[in-house]
C-alpha cells in the first residue's frame, strides 16, 4: 500500500480549466445548502455529500466513515455507487486503517490500495481519503475509490474535493446544530411558541 498525504503547497496545476471545476464544485455545495436550509436528514445529507462526491470525482464509489460507540472505531455508514453493499457497515480500527490515520491527522491521504487488510472488501485501486474536518473537530471521512488500475487523482481534483469536504463538514454541523435546536415533541414545539400568559387584573 502505497500513501501519501496531500499538502496544498503540493498540488500542481489543474488538467482542465479551473474555472469549471470550481464551478462543479460551488454547485454541489449550493446543493448541499439548499438541502441543510430545507430540513434534510442527517443520513439524507450524508448521503447527499457522498454522492456529489462521487460525482465530482467521476468515481464509481464513495463513501463516508463515521465514529462508532467505540471511540477506536470507525464504520462505514453511508455508501453510494457500484459495490456500496460491500462496504456499507464495514468497520475499521483508527490506529490501524488509512480512514482512521486521515481521521486522526485530520489531512487528506491519497493511496493505492495494494494490500489493506482493514479495507479488503475494497477494489484495489486508487482511492483518496478527505477528512470531514470543522476546523474544531473531525465528524468522519469521506472517501472516493477509482476503478482498479485507474490513475491516482489528479492533483487539481484533489484540491477540490477536499475543498468540498472541508464545506460538506461545516454544513453537517449546522444540520446537526439544527436538530438539536427543534424540539423532538410536535406538542412542546407549539407550547414554546405560544405568547406567555398575560397577568390578570383582580
Amino acid at each position: 500500500m502505497n500513501t501519501d498525504d496531500l499538502a496544498i503547497s503540493g498540488w500542481g496545476p489543474p488538467n482542465e480549466p479551473r474555472s469549471a471545476q470550481n464551478n462543479r464544485r460551488l454547485a454541489a455545495s449550493f446543493d448541499l445548502m439548499a438541502a441543510v436550509l430545507n430540513g434534510i436528514t442527517l443520513p439524507g445529507l450524508l448521503t447527499l455529500v457522498a454522492e456529489q462526491a462521487r460525482v465530482m470525482a467521476g468515481v464509481p464509489l464513495a463513501f463516508i466513515a463515521l465514529p462508532a460507540d467505540d471511540a477506536l472505531i470507525l464504520r462505514i455508514d453511508v455508501a453510494v455507487g457500484v459495490g456500496r453493499e460491500q462496504v456499507h457497515g464495514l468497520t475499521v480500527r483508527r490506529g490501524r486503517s488509512m480512514l482512521g490515520r486521515a481521521f486522526s491527522s485530520r489531512r487528506a491521504l491519497s493511496a493505492r490500495i495494494v494490500a489493506d487488510q482493514t479495507l479488503s472488501a475494497l477494489p484495489a485501486g486508487p482511492i483518496l481519503i478527505l477528512p470531514l474536518d470543522t476546523g474544531e473537530a473531525t465528524r468522519g471521512v469521506l472517501a472516493v475509490l477509482g476503478q482498479p488500475g485507474a490513475e491516482p487523482f489528479s492533483p487539481s481534483i484533489a484540491r477540490q474535493l477536499l475543498l468540498f469536504a472541508d464545506t460538506s463538514a461545516r454544513l453537517i454541523q449546522l444540520a446537526e446544530d439544527q436538530r438539536a435546536a427543534v424540539p423532538a415533541d410536535p406538542l412542546e414545539a407549539q407550547i414554546i411558541a405560544l405568547p406567555p400568559p398575560r397577568a390578570t387584573r383582580t
